[in-house]
């Protein structure tokens, strides 16, 4: 594969010291054509097997072209993991409504959580290779627990107001809830995509999950 050149001194800006908690920016031409042909080829063969030239190839760009936008293979993929986590994030913040607007939140968060696995199983490539990724890369590690957060503090201020106002009773630091809710459904929604046993139905999970959510917050439910 050879060593990457030197990264450009005029990088746009979606290159250069990116914060990761944003989509990554949608409309240029180019950067759509990378992103679209590296989840095409995810979809085809491993990540580990997927080289900068493959997908600078399938995007019709040189691996110079490449380079202007992505430092490495894992900055793409961080990218792509970037837009399908944030889809989810619209969806997953419809669920951290009160109980005085929503008086049925475990019927909601099942409704979102199906939506959520849909959303996954349409990028699954992306979702998994990130996921098997993140344990021997620090930077994508970074972005994926970054965006992990993204859900985590939604829902601990979301547990921190129901409780405020007695609907749910004093427990567990509510932040360690959280983290511990979310993690439990990310690693949830990745033994679906992957069919792992002993198996379960999607509607039965997802069905799970919500009641899961919704018994640690509330105990018997709001």
């Amino acid at each position: 594969m050879g060593e990457r050149p030197e990264a450009s001194a005029h990088k746009p800006p979606q290159a250069a010291a990116r914060s990761w908690t944003r989509p990554a920016p949608r409309g240029d031409v180019r950067l759509e054509a990378l992103l679209s042909a590296a989840e095409a080829l995810l979809a085809e063969k491993p990540f580990t097997e997927m080289s900068v030239g493959e997908v600078a190839a399938r995007a019709g760009i040189s691996r110079p072209t490449f380079y202007f936008y992505f430092d490495t293979k894992h900055s793409l993929l961080a990218a792509l993991l970037e837009r399908v986590m944030h889809d989810k994030l619209e969806i997953a913040l419809r669920g951290f409504g009160t109980t005085e607007t929503d008086p049925h939140p475990q019927r909601t968060f099942e409704k979102n959580y199906a939506e959520i696995l849909a959303l996954w199983r349409e990028h699954s490539a992306v979702v998994v290779a990130a996921s098997d990724a993140m344990a021997s890369d620090a930077e994508l590690r970074e972005v994926y627990t970054g965006l992990l957060r993204l859900f985590i503090e939604p829902a601990t201020a979301w547990i921190e107001q129901e409780r405020a106002t007695g609907r749910a009773p004093e427990g567990t630091d509510a932040a360690t809830l959280a983290t511990t809710l979310v993690w439990m459904s990310e690693r949830n929604l990745y033994a679906a995509l992957l069919g792992m046993e002993p198996k379960v139905s999607d509607r039965q999970r997802v069905a799970a999950l919500a009641e899961v959510w919704i018994r640690s917050v509330f105990g018997t439910g709001p």
